[in-house]
């Protein structure tokens, strides 16, 4: 055994960026750790036969030390926040990564004046060999400027050691953009269960996607012609072609998904030709079809001296008819490639929060941004995140690749744990997810959408987990409402489920629009001169959202039903005309909420209360108003 040391120390940016360590050494007896490799843009370390990752997608081209903030702030509504107070205080931010290079020379602003380190591997120092964490670190500080962060290093063979520490030291999010690249990708990586524990723990586990779409490809053994090589576009190639540039290495990764088969992969130099067909280099042999993991793995270095066209093929060996995975990392993309399912590990895991990328100008996804889902079916990523950023590392270039996109949410995540400590790992998922800019339709490329950190946190903690939740928390920032009606009330709630009455209705249908002041004076009699909601009745029957409950009465103690929500919500948006017959078979033709009801149908402010019925004298509940006052909110 080795014995091994981790230095774990705060370190003070003072003065032009001298450093004072006051740091203690943890002695662990542990097996050899690992040595990184690393290139200008892609850092890759060998630790008990795995390897790891990252990549941007796209070299940048020159440095220059400026002082700069993400783009992509405007982009997830941190700005809002920050005016609001809300800067991460109080939360701890783990970047765990491969090497922090240059982050003690950085202007100043780009980090907090104080970061902790901690390496868990078999020297014991912070790894500089890359600035990639450097570049994670600036922007988490850039969403979340008050939270602590702490800068982690490891080797594989310390990863329990290191969860251990980040439980025992309470941090609350971890940014990994990271990937191994050797499987199994079912969900039995060695990982899984060490990432699982730190999520039980309460650290909410932020990941990159990958960059993997287009080179990835997935198919079955079929090999029609019987010379045991797999087809790889049809009955078309039994090649798929990928180039890599000089001196640059690509780590390739075979998977399926039936220990019974036997399958290598094996690499041609497709520039070689012997009479006249591509040049064997080099092919895996590992053992399997006697329950052997189904996994090979190679790598290969381009020493031609000059970019080179490679292609894989697939060696069919024994056994019976598999789907297969294959990903390669540091080439060019592949000839053929399909993105589903081209999430690596960790990103595939299921309780892991998983980012993509989309380009922060334009809002549209990246072409390399990894798929879901994972093999578990489980859909994936959970949301897609700014990337094409400027960083103080790379200034004045756009640095691309989901490893930029992961940090933006898990100071996100940052923000939010600040305002709401009590939010559970599940509860930041599902609150992220009810915020992106896809909610209602998630998919396999985006998950639920561009996050977003929406309204306001409000401080009712009752409402954590509520369908919803946040239409509520929009309801009580934006001063929709305050809480529980007086004569119901409930310290640290807004008694979502409660019925909505005729007077609450017109106070949050005028607090909505901004609480106009009306011209004239309603004349209903039974709304008492002075009563807190008159103002609001007054609003609403001089733009004729309302007409009263008789042609003298306003029945403000009434609860309101759908039908009336209805009416008022169409007159409140100004009576628009056209909307497709939603089909309801409750609401007959000619009803005073029939156009009305279309219009909710059309613009999916509401689906209906079930399948083909809209249940019209059915009551409306504060959570409901909330939801529907909300969505008007986003259609405009």
């Amino acid at each position: 055994m080795a014995r091994a040391r981790c230095l774990i120390g705060t370190v003070t940016r003072v003065n032009r960026l001298t450093q004072s360590v006051l740091g203690i050494y943890l002695l662990m007896l542990l097996a050899l750790g690992a040595t990184p490799h690393v290139t200008q843009t892609v850092a890759t370390r060998a630790s008990l036969g795995n390897r790891f990752r990252i990549e941007t997608d796209q070299p940048p081209s020159a440095r220059r030390a400026l002082a700069v903030t993400s783009e992509g702030l405007v982009v997830v509504g941190a700005p809002t926040w920050h005016a609001a107070g809300h800067n991460g205080s109080g939360t701890r931010v783990a970047i765990v990564d491969m090497g922090f290079d240059g982050w003690d020379t950085l202007p100043d602003g780009e980090l907090p004046s104080d970061v902790q380190t901690a390496a868990f591997d078999n020297d014991g120092v912070l790894d500089t060999g890359t600035d990639h964490g450097t570049q994670m670190a600036e922007i988490i500080h850039d969403v979340a400027p008050e939270a602590e962060l702490v800068f982690v290093t490891f080797s594989d063979a310390y990863m329990t050691e290191m969860v251990d520490w980040l439980i025992a030291t309470k941090v609350d999010v971890v940014s990994m953009s990271l990937e191994w690249t050797e499987g199994p990708l079912d969900g039995t990586h060695f990982s899984a269960p060490e990432i699982e524990r730190a999520i039980d723990a309460g650290i909410t586990w932020v990941v990159a996607a990958g960059n993997s779409a287009k080179r990835h490809h997935v198919g079955t053994t079929v090999d029609d012609n019987k010379n045991s090589w797999v087809e790889l576009n049809g009955t078309s190639t039994e090649f798929n072609e990928f180039r890599l540039s000089d001196n640059a290495s690509a780590d390739l990764l075979l998977t399926w998904n039936d220990r019974a088969t036997d399958l290598d992969i094996c690499v041609f130099d497709m520039e070689e030709l012997s009479d006249g067909s591509p040049t064997q280099i080099m092919c895996t042999a590992g053992p399997q079809g006697k329950g052997e993991p189904a996994i090979e793995t190679m790598t290969l270095k381009n020493t031609t001296g000059a970019s080179r066209l490679y292609a894989y093929s697939i060696k069919f060996f024994t056994g019976v008819e598999v789907v297969y995975d294959t990903r390669i990392w540091g080439s060019s993309n592949l000839q053929f490639s399909n993105p589903a399912a081209s999430i690596g590990v960790p990103a595939n895991m299921t309780d892991v929060l998983t980012v993509g990328a989309i380009a922060w100008d334009t809002e549209v996804l990246q072409p390399y941004s990894g798929w879901g889902p994972n093999q578990q079916g489980i859909l994936k990523p959970e949301v897609v995140a700014p990337d094409q950023i400027t960083t103080s590392q790379w200034a004045g270039v756009s640095n691309t690749g989901t490893s930029y996109a992961a940090p933006h949410v898990a100071g996100i995540v940052s923000l939010m744990l600040g305002a709401m400590p009590d939010l559970t790992p599940d509860q930041v998922k599902n609150r992220l997810k009810t915020r992106a800019s896809q909610t209602d339709s998630p998919d396999h490329r985006q998950g639920w959408g561009i996050v977003r950190l929406g309204a306001l946190p409000s401080s009712i903690v009752g409402i954590r987990g509520h369908w919803a939740e946040s239409s509520i928390d929009w309801a009580f920032t934006t001063g929709i409402t305050a809480a529980c009606p007086a004569t119901e009330g409930t310290i640290g709630s807004t008694c979502p489920e409660l019925p909505v009455t005729r007077d609450e209705m017109a106070q949050f249908m005028w607090r909505s629009k901004g609480q106009p002041t009306p011209a004239t004076t309603a004349t209903f009699g039974d709304v008492e001169t002075g009563a807190h909601y008159g103002t609001a009745v007054d609003w609403l029957a001089e733009e004729a959202i309302t007409l009263g409950c008789t042609t003298t009465n306003f029945c403000p103690d009434s609860t309101v039903t759908r039908a009336e929500m209805a009416a008022f919500l169409w007159r409140l948006e100004g009576s628009p005309e056209g909307s497709t017959p939603a089909g309801f078979s409750d609401v007959l033709e000619g009803a005073f909420y029939d156009n009305a009801a279309d219009w909710l149908l059309a613009t999916g402010v509401t689906t209906g209360c079930k399948v083909s019925f809209f249940c019209p004298q059915g009551t409306v509940t504060r959570a409901e108003i909330f939801t529907f006052l909300h969505r008007l909110e986003d259609l405009d």
